[in-house]
C-alpha cells in the first residue's frame, strides 16, 4: 500500500525507476546515485508485509535526518522522475506476493513510463553474453521510442534467439539468476499487458561500485535524466559499503 506523505504528492505522467533486490545489491546502488544526485524527496513509502523490516539513519546527503524504511518512494522537485528505494529483501516464499504489490502500485500510479532495474549472476550467464556489453536490456510489450533508443545504445537485448518485440509471448527469464523479485514482476507486466522495460547488469558478487555506476550511466543514456558532463554524487553512507567492522552503531 503506497502511503503518501501529502494529499498532493502525484504520480500521474511520471517515469518510473525501480530496483530489484537482486545479486550484489547493484540496482539500489544505482537508486542511490540518482536519488542522491537528483536531490529527490521522500513523497511516502509502500508498507509490505512481504518485506524484512528494517529502520536506519538516513542513507542520503541532503535529507539528514530522515530515517529509511524498507521501501521508500522519491520524487524530483518537478515530478518529472519517481525513484523507488527498496533497503531489505522480500521475506522467504513472498517474492510473488511482493510482486504483485509493485504491479498494483504500478497500475494505480498512472506512470508515463516504468524502468526496472536488475541484476543477474554472471557466472551463469549463456556463452553468448560472455562478450559484449555486460548491460542487457529486456522489454515488455514496449515498442516505443525508449525500445528504440535501446538499439540505438547497443544496450543488446537479455538472452540469445530472441527478437524483443512486444508480440513475443515468451520472454527469456531464465537468463535472469539471483534477480530477486524481476522474474515475477515482468511476468505480471507481461499478462497485464503493462510496458515496462528492464536493464539487467550481468556482474559477479564482491566490490559492486562500479557496476552500480554503470548500470546507472545506462539508465541516464536511456532516459537522459541528468546531463552526461554531470557527475554522480555518491551518498556518504556508501564510505561504509566495505567497511562494515568499521561502521557507526547508529546504521543498525
Amino acid at each position: 500500500m503506497f502511503v503518501k506523505s501529502a494529499d498532493t504528492v502525484s504520480t500521474s505522467g511520471s517515469t518510473l525507476i525501480l530496483p530489484s533486490v537482486s545479486i550484489g545489491n547493484v540496482p539500489q546502488l544505482s537508486v542511490d546515485l540518482l536519488i542522491n544526485t537528483l536531490e529527490a524527496t521522500r513523497v511516502g513509502i509502500i508498507h509490505s508485509p512481504y518485506l524484512v523490516p528494517i529502520s536506519g539513519t538516513s542513507g542520503f546527503d541532503h535529507l539528514p535526518d530522515q530515517r529509511l524504511v524498507p521501501l521508500e518512494v522519491y520524487q524530483t522537485r518537478d515530478a518529472k522522475w519517481t525513484i523507488v528505494q527498496q533497503r531489505s529483501p522480500p521475506l522467504a516464499k513472498h517474492h510473488r506476493d511482493f510482486a504483485r504489490e509493485l504491479m498494483d502500485f504500478i497500475e494505480l500510479g498512472s506512470f508515463s513510463c516504468v524502468i526496472v532495474l536488475t541484476s543477474s549472476d554472471a557466472a551463469l550467464r549463456g556463452d553468448a553474453m560472455i562478450d559484449g556489453p555486460q548491460i542487457r536490456s529486456l522489454t515488455v510489450n514496449c515498442e516505443d521510442v525508449l525500445a528504440n533508443k535501446l538499439r540505438e545504445l547497443s544496450l543488446s537485448p537479455l538472452g540469445s534467439g530472441y527478437a524483443q518485440t512486444s508480440n513475443d509471448n515468451v520472454l527469456p527469464l531464465k537468463q535472469l539468476h539471483a534477480a530477486g523479485v524481476a522474474k515475477p514482476l515482468l511476468k505480471l507486466c507481461q499478462a497485464s499487458k503493462f510496458p515496462v522495460i528492464a536493464l539487467v547488469a550481468l556482474v559477479f558478487e564482491g566490490d559492486n561500485v562500479h557496476d552500480a555506476i554503470n548500470l546507472a550511466n545506462a539508465t541516464n543514456s536511456l532516459l537522459d535524466i541528468v546531463p552526461t558532463t554531470q557527475k554522480w554524487r555518491p551518498p556518504q553512507s556508501w564510505q561504509w559499503l566495505m567497511a562494515a567492522n568499521n561502521a557507526p552503531s547508529e546504521m543498525f
